[in-house]
């Protein structure tokens, strides 16, 4: 479905919060500059984990937004819920669309987030030295905490209460697809204005499972690395010497608008969204297809609703994981989509810099394919150092890239075998 003739959506405003900080014009340097946000663990009763590399937001920064949105929920009720918050009201300030009393009906609210795992943690405590679950001791515990603390971890929360503080009464959902989540909330949101069912939307993905359940499930998942000595070392995406994802956390929203909307009201436009696109790969849980067709068809998609020509994309921001199987799947894919141009294109991963934020990926990642068009910068893949032999395309390696991005291209590949991508281009750009 091409966007030509009908309704155009742009992008209005940004937020974000990652293990590089909690600003976007600070966070975007830091990936110019190739620094990385991964850091050795120091989560309390973890010491023991076969995972010591993490790119956790900083106990400062957590402070400085948990001192913010105090009245709205604590650390405990959720980090990602939190982090969900930040990034949206910078999303929505840097947009200029608040503060904002009044009800909002065309103005919703399409976010990504992962399954709450560390409420495990509260019935694992329950399971005595013959695996049987203690529900007297179970039901006991919930007795004694607030009935709302229940749903502290409900999927939806995050996208609830950003409506609730910030007045936004359309659309609301939360889309929960693995890694591929945030991607797809941008690529629903997008839709949804597209065919004028909503004006405005905040959209991307939150998510945090750096706790000690978290961290054993991508180990058995075999994803993970173990790496334990220099941790800054530990994601290389594309490289020889890959061992595995790093797990981060935080979140990226957006705020995606109708382009009539946003000029009536003379809101700054980073650039347009252009086409959208998800597939399925049916095939493992744990692994993509060998040939990347799952990402082959989602690319595809995009393109096909984007209207634009292969040779028009300049930049990839890869779902680039540092696993053995996506990054040569995803290179594979990248070449039978492109063909010849796929030698001319930049691609990167930020990942490399702010680990695997899981079903938020989506959300910074996209985040940064915008600032790429909007400023013609491109930032690394660090750690590249050693390429395998199969990931033999440009992938930028660890020193940034100075070049006009006419039209760029994010994806977003999870376990379970959903893929998605996503295309912006520069706004009003003739060439296109």
């Amino acid at each position: 479905m091409k966007t030509h003739g009908k309704r155009r959506v742009v992008v209005t405003g940004l937020g974000l919060a990652t293990a590089l900080g909690l600003e976007v014009a600070r966070s975007w340097e830091k990936v110019l500059s190739g620094v990385s946000g991964v850091h050795k663990l120091t989560l309390k009763g973890a010491e023991n984990s076969p995972v010591q590399a993490v790119a956790a937001v900083s106990e400062t920064d957590l402070s400085r937004i948990e001192a913010e949105f105090h009245d709205d929920i604590d650390r405990a009720g959720e980090k990602r819920t939190l982090f969900a918050l930040w990034a949206a009201k910078r999303a929505l300030e840097d947009a200029c669309l608040v503060p904002f009393s009044d009800k909002r009906w065309r103005f919703g609210t399409v976010l990504a987030a992962g399954a709450p795992v560390n409420r495990l943690e509260d019935i694992y405590c329950h399971v005595n030295a013959d695996k049987k679950f203690d529900y007297e001791g179970y039901l006991q515990l919930t007795k004694e905490i607030h009935q709302e603390s229940m749903l502290k971890n409900n999927s939806s929360r995050a996208a609830a209460l950003i409506a609730k503080k910030f007045n936004l009464n359309g659309v609301n959902a939360t889309v929960t697809t693995a890694c591929a989540s945030a991607t797809q909330a941008i690529g629903t949101a997008y839709g949804m204005i597209k065919r004028g069912e909503q004006d405005v939307i905040a959209t991307g993905g939150a998510d945090s499972m750096i706790n000690p359940i978290g961290l054993v499930f991508f180990v058995l998942l075999g994803a993970a690395s173990v790496t334990t000595d220099k941790p800054e070392l530990a994601c290389r995406p594309f490289d020889k010497k890959r061992s595995g994802l790093v797990m981060g956390e935080g979140a990226g929203i957006v705020i995606l608008e109708e382009l009539q909307h946003a000029l009536n009201r003379g809101a700054k436009i980073y650039c347009e969204v252009a086409g959208y696109g998800s597939s399925m790969d049916a095939f493992q849980v744990t692994a993509p297809q060998p040939d990347g067709s799952g990402a082959e068809a989602s690319m595809r998609a995009a393109l096909t609703d984007s209207g634009l020509r292969v040779d028009s994309i300049d930049y990839i921001n890869a779902h680039g994981t540092s696993t053995k199987l996506n990054d040569t799947a995803e290179t594979t894919a990248i070449k039978r989509v492109f063909g010849e141009h796929a030698k001319d294109i930049c691609i990167s991963s930020s990942k490399s810099m702010i680990g695997h934020l899981l079903a938020a990926s989506g959300g910074p990642e996209f985040i940064f394919t915008v600032l790429s068009t909007h400023h013609n910068e491109i930032h690394p893949t660090i750690n590249l150092t050693n390429p395998d032999p199969k990931c033999d395309l440009d992938y930028v390696p660890n020193v940034k890239r100075i070049k006009t991005v006419r039209a760029a291209l994010s994806n977003s590949f999870g376990f379970g075998g959903q893929n998605a991508s996503i295309i912006v281009k520069k706004y009003a750009d003739s060439l296109l």
